[in-house]
């Protein structure tokens, strides 16, 4: 068996053949073995009930606002409904009274 002489023998397969590592990398001619990372960020903390709570609140909030603009057209819808009724009803008012009025000063 020829054995690459540049990779290490790290164990065998379920066949029977030699597996070997990763090539190494060379290293870099200034003889730093890893290059420079950058440090790790710290890990920051979300209020996630905060955001949750903030949530409900504006469903909530969104909930009421529907509601009253719902309570406000329907409400004007209804009033408009009766002001045409109350209007009707002193139309009629004001004709029989004019009527009596008028029957009244001929006879």
């Amino acid at each position: 068996m020829n054995e690459p002489v540049y990779r290490e023998q790290i164990g065998y397969d379920l066949a029977g053949n030699p597996m070997y590592g990763p090539v190494p990398f060379a290293t870099p001619p200034d003889g730093a073995a890893n290059p420079p990372t950058a440090p790790l960020q710290p890990i920051q903390a979300h209020p996630w009930g905060a955001y949750i709570a903030a949530g409900c609140l504006g469903v909530l909030a969104l909930t009421v606002v529907a509601v009253l603009v719902a309570f406000l057209v329907f409400g004007f819808a209804i009033l408009a409904a009766v002001l045409g009724l109350v209007v009707v009803a002193l139309t009629i008012c004001v004709l029989v009274l004019k009527s009596m009025w008028t029957s009244s000063r001929r006879g």
